[in-house]
């Protein structure tokens, strides 16, 4: 719960306070890097960041350990439910909901008025929608960076309406849907590309992964292929299966890491329908289930093909990664991803769910070193020339300015 610490105004006199609006505090995972890469990074005698969320979470830990200031605000436990929870109940529980989200801004709002926010950094639908009217009554600039699929229309338009700008980090994503409301508000909408961190990548590649292949039994005479994502049906991980089903007779010594785990507990029955379906199509001996890595990437660089079988995705950070490791991927043709590769030159796309094209591109990989070395270093080109995670912060430090020196 939130206490007023009036000890900390001194220190961002003369800083534009920025508030970082985390939904999901509870992971480590692609959202949590990003967030971290912008905290690391992000000048700190123009900025004072507030890192705000519903919870605790490791996250929230980590960020802590960086020295930034961190603020729970829990909401009603009506919106403390994840994957689309309260879109499945009934009327009566989605009307509660609603007011809930409004009892929630107005909370909001009181802590925004009380500590002088200048600018709010909402990084995805779910965050603007519970900070956006609160930051509208506090009066308040948010900038709402939609780095996922836009998937509800209803709330997708009201986030549209509620934020004072709107950054993209693809044209195609920014051009999927809603083309009226576009044009109505082409003037607070632009593009910002997702960026890495090249030094993490050279750190990756320059240490010693012995011990690594030894835990995980990482031998390099077999065909390593890799999943990493967290465990939800969304990400695809069950048609990976199912093409290794096909494969698996003609390509004995194929071993499939599933690098993530589900998370939350609303996730964990499709866990359990993988490892069910690994019994069913008899791969216990070639598919291993990693869980949550700290070390997922290092996990990554052993490898020699990397899917990513979304059948719905912002952009796919793990492929990015894994594309500035100079690895071939196979990933569905959603979201940023059809931007980032491009088919057959750096890397191959297939439609989302098909599984015979998985299967068909995964077995044109297994039979051609050579390819798989041609599609991975094209692969690094691409992250090295157009996604730079300093590129980023630059672009949103300058939005930030903007947007808080006009608040002030």
């Amino acid at each position: 719960m939130y206490t007023p610490v009036e000890s900390i105004e001194c220190k961002v006199e003369g800083l534009i306070r920025v508030v970082i609006f985390e939904p999901y505090p509870m992971g480590l995972g692609g959202n949590y890097q990003t967030q971290r890469h912008i905290l690391e990074r992000l000048d700190r005698e123009r900025f004072y960041p507030i890192v705000v969320a519903p919870m605790e979470g490791a996250a929230l830990k980590h960020f802590r350990e960086m020295g930034v200031e961190c603020v729970v605000l829990p909401p009603p436990d009506s919106l403390g439910h994840y994957g689309g929870a309260v879109l499945r109940t009934g009327i009566v529980r989605k009307i509660n909901s609603v007011f809930d989200l409004l009892r929630y801004n107005f909370q909001v709002s009181r802590f925004l008025r009380q500590r002088k926010i200048d600018v709010i950094y909402a990084n995805c639908v779910r965050a603007e929608l519970s900070i956006g009217l609160a930051a509208v009554i506090a009066r308040v600039p948010s900038l709402l960076y939609i780095k996922g699929e836009l998937a509800n229309p209803l709330i997708d338009r009201v986030c549209f309406v509620l934020a004072s700008r709107l950054l993209f980090f693809c044209s195609q994503n920014r051009d999927d849907k809603y083309p009226l409301f576009l044009r109505w508000f082409r003037e607070k909408i632009g593009i910002l590309k997702i960026g890495l961190d090249p030094e993490l990548i050279t750190r990756v590649k320059s240490a010693d992964h012995s011990e690594l292949r030894n835990e995980l039994d990482i031998d390099p005479g077999r065909l390593n292929v890799a999943v990493s994502a967290q465990l939800y049906r969304p990400k695809g991980q069950h048609l990976v299966l199912e093409a290794l089903s096909k494969l698996i007779d003609e390509f004995p010594h194929i071993r499939l890491y599933f690098l993530g785990d589900h998370v939350i507990d609303e996730y964990r029955p499709y866990k359990l329908e993988l490892e069910r379906l690994v019994g069913q199509y008899g791969l216990g001996k070639n598919v291993r289930f990693t869980g949550w890595r700290s070390d997922a990437l290092d996990i990554v660089s052993q490898m020699d093909i990397i899917i990513h079988p979304s059948l719905s995705e912002g952009f796919g950070r793990a492929v990015l990664e894994s594309m500035a490791l100079a690895k071939p991927v196979i990933a569905s043709a959603v979201g940023g991803l059809r931007e980032a590769i491009r088919d057959g030159q750096n890397g191959f796309l297939v439609k989302p769910g098909d599984v015979s094209a998985i299967t068909s591109r995964w077995k044109e990989l297994a039979n051609d070193p050579e390819l798989r070395q041609r599609l991975g270093e094209e692969a690094r080109r691409t992250v090295f020339v157009e996604y730079l995670i300093d590129d980023k912060i630059t672009s949103l430090a300058d939005t930030w300015i903007e947007m808080g020196t006009k608040n002030n």
